[in-house]
């Protein structure tokens, strides 16, 4: 496949005296090559070492509980680890290839396979014996219920000067 310089020039002797094209090819290149990469799996038919992967998270709150869910398509659930250690849930899996007993010739490969993890700092103490997981059409969601006991955010009024501050003039 031909790839076309963003250079609107191409003349040899432009870019031994514009410094500026000399960078911008170089950019070119490594755009190229970053761009020609991605679009490889974790690990291919062969064993190959490519893209990380790493699942799509949404995580919403409410009064009473946080919700997370994580996009986790074709992993099975025996697959999938979740872990809460002080204010962090991890979450740990394997995307495993289907092996045939005939070895196949892939011409393309786009699916993704391997390990993933992916951490995040939950917001505030949860009550850890009442925390639920479950995997359903390929999504992960965890349930968190917050612990009531924690005082919740307070608001501290700000005055100004001579309003109230204590000092007098």
């Amino acid at each position: 496949m031909a790839r076309r310089s963003l250079v609107p020039f191409g003349s040899s002797q432009m870019s031994s005296i514009d410094p500026f094209v000399s960078l911008q090819r170089g950019m070119n290149r490594l755009f190229e090559d970053m761009f020609s990469t991605a679009g490889l799996p974790a690990t291919g038919a062969e064993g190959q070492e490519g893209a990380v992967l790493m699942p799509q998270i949404n995580v919403s709150e409410t009064d009473k509980e946080i919700r997370i869910t994580a996009e986790l398509p074709g992993v099975a659930e025996k697959d999938v680890e979740v872990t809460l250690d002080d204010d962090v849930l991890t979450i740990r899996g394997e995307k495993r290839m289907e092996q045939k007993e005939d070895r196949e010739n892939y011409h393309f490969v786009e699916r993704s396979f391997g390990r993933f993890m992916r951490s995040l700092r939950l917001p505030q103490s949860v009550l850890r014996d009442q925390v639920r997981a479950n995997v359903e059409n390929g999504v992960l969601t965890v349930v968190l219920p917050k612990n009531a006991a924690q005082e919740k955010t307070r608001h501290i009024p700000v005055g100004g000067a001579g309003k109230g501050s204590g000092t007098s003039h």
